[in-house]
């Protein structure tokens, strides 16, 4: 492995951890906003699976898009596989969460759930890869 490719994924991860941080402190506060919950929850799974694709040397999909991004990770971390419905679910806080028009409103239960399969994700990533 080279030494900058590890730099590349600690940074993925990185990032990954700062969302998660942002979710921990929305759910200490008195009003907890279920819509950042969700986004931050995506937003760490799909850092934590580019990070993993630069570390197997595979290129990164421009995309939001869990389903895909877990298809491309699955052959070198097969344990994210049992995942995919949630991520099927979750993708869909990339974008419709941040914008006024959404149509939906997750509930603060789901934003919950979409953090625990987050940090499950994280554990699953982090038991493969050591940097």
């Amino acid at each position: 492995m080279h030494e900058d490719r590890n730099i590349i994924v600690k940074k993925w991860f990185s990032k990954a951890d700062n969302d998660l941080k942002n979710i921990e402190n929305n759910l200490t506060s008195k009003d907890i906003p279920a819509d950042t919950l969700c986004f931050h929850s995506q937003q760490a799974i799909e850092k934590l699976i580019k990070g993993s694709l630069v570390y197997f040397e595979q290129d990164i999909s421009k995309t939001h898009d869990l389903v895909k991004l877990l298809t491309e990770i699955t052959p070198f971390i097969p344990e994210l596989s049992p995942l995919e419905e949630d991520m099927e679910r979750i993708s869909e806080f990339a974008v419709e969460t941040r914008y006024p028009d959404a149509f939906y409103e997750p509930s603060l239960e789901e934003a919950k759930e979409a953090y625990k399969v987050a940090l499950k994700v994280k554990e699953i990533v982090l038991d493969k890869i050591k940097i």
